[in-house]
């Protein structure tokens, strides 16, 4: 059985050139010269995909969806069918464009596939629509074309050559082969344990709590759990001023100890244009949007001694840590930083994170199924568990022992 960078050879082995070749033909393969197109998802991924259509020689003539609410609806003037009902119609000569892709639990993509297999439907997943079509719809959060990210390999041989324990380096080789190979199935079940907190590092009743993206308050009703109430403080930062309102009550009944910022967090103190949904998607933008305070982290921090940052800002991570230098370097907090919301940030924000904690243990581990909720963890040695060290002793005592084989690369 090959290991994990055996794996991540393997798939670096193949030429952009090839790469490309196969982003061309890798829908018109399935399609098989269908040009009706059924979109199975009525959501925001779904609309947009029908929006994407226009100008090409695909004909979107209906959404599916499993959402028994939607049958018999319209949406952007698409009836929305059950999948039975769909599948009766139009399986004959529409392919199905699976365009479900949310944070979950539980593997969506590969059980809609087999959904769609049972009813006898022609159906694909929607990256290699993106692939086929890349100026309609790439880059949309980590997707890219494959042969973009093997202009990469070097970059990303060094970020995989961080991480020290096996769990980590087996979802590094899996989320790159998502998005090399859309293989939904390679990434394997999400990581126990609660995002944020997976027992990587310890936690005490001194710790300062700092939460970039704070949303609605979520991960700060995690914090409070896991710490059991015994904290110094919680920062939290959110720009977004329509899940403010539930930060605020949060605020109150916590109390003193919990300081809001209504600004975003970048590399700059000034102005930033933010685009909001509401729901968790809103992020900085260099487009229209509404205009928000952005403040620096060793600024905003300059009075505080931070033991735990974590950032979840919609694309924005690397500015952040930009201007956060100062602080991680002086009290060497614990950071949690996700990495999947551009498609460079999976081996930009580890490397950059060895660079701001040059002697901190980095760890990835994916929270949700489907390549989602991908977070980088830096943890510095006297935060570690026990059970942590434990485990690092016998992988690099397993790496020692194990012989080299003539193919694999450093």
């Amino acid at each position: 059985m090959k290991n994990a960078r055996q794996i991540l050879d393997d798939l670096l082995r193949e030429t952009p050139d090839a790469a490309r070749a196969r982003e061309r033909s890798a829908f018109d393969e399935i399609v098989a010269g269908r040009r009706k197109v059924v979109i199975f998802g009525a959501g925001r991924l779904g609309r947009k995909i029908l929006q994407g259509l226009s100008g090409t020689d695909l004909k979107a003539v209906a959404y599916a969806d499993n959402n028994s609410r939607l049958w018999g609806k319209t949406v952007d003037g698409l009836p929305v069918l059950s999948p039975q009902e769909a599948a009766q119609q139009h399986s004959a000569d529409a392919t199905f464009i699976i365009a479900i892709w949310h944070p979950s639990r539980e593997p969506l993509m590969a059980a809609l596939l087999t959904q769609l297999m049972l009813l006898a439907c022609r159906a694909t997943s929607f990256p290699l629509l993106f692939w086929r079509y890349p100026g309609k719809f790439l880059p949309h959060f980590f997707w890219d074309l494959p042969s973009r990210l093997l202009d990469q390999v070097e970059r990303i041989r060094a970020a995989f050559d961080l991480f020290k324990d096996d769990v980590s380096r087996q979802a590094f080789v899996g989320q790159i082969q998502l998005r090399l190979r859309a293989d939904f199935v390679c990434i394997g079940s999400p990581a126990p344990g609660e995002q944020y907190f997976p027992n990587l590092f310890s936690m005490s009743a001194n710790e300062c709590f700092v939460d970039c993206g704070a949303y609605t308050g979520d991960t700060i009703q995690s914090f409070l759990g896991q710490s059991s109430g015994l904290f110094r403080k919680v920062i939290a930062f959110e720009a977004d001023p329509s899940v403010l309102p539930a930060l605020e009550t949060l605020q109150i009944d916590v109390g003193s100890r919990i300081v809001l910022y209504k600004a975003a967090v970048g590399a700059y103190n000034g102005v930033a244009s933010f685009a909001g949904d509401g729901i968790g998607g809103g992020c900085v933008t260099e487009g229209p949007g509404t205009e928000v305070p952005c403040v620096r982290l060793d600024d905003a921090l300059a009075a505080e001694h931070p033991s735990f940052i974590k950032m979840d800002i919609e694309g924005a991570e690397i500015q952040a840590l930009e201007g956060a230098y100062r602080v991680i370097r002086q009290d060497r907090p614990v950071l949690a930083v996700c990495g999947y919301h551009r498609p460079d940030h999976f081996w930009r924000v580890p490397l950059f994170l060895k660079t701001l904690a040059p002697d901190s243990t980095l760890f990835l581990r994916t929270h949700c199924a489907d390549g989602l909720d991908s977070v980088f963890y830096a943890v510095p040695p006297e935060r570690r568990t026990t059970a942590v060290r434990h485990t690092l002793r016998r992988s690099i005592a397993t790496k020692k022992s194990r012989p080299r084989t003539s193919g694999s690369k450093s």
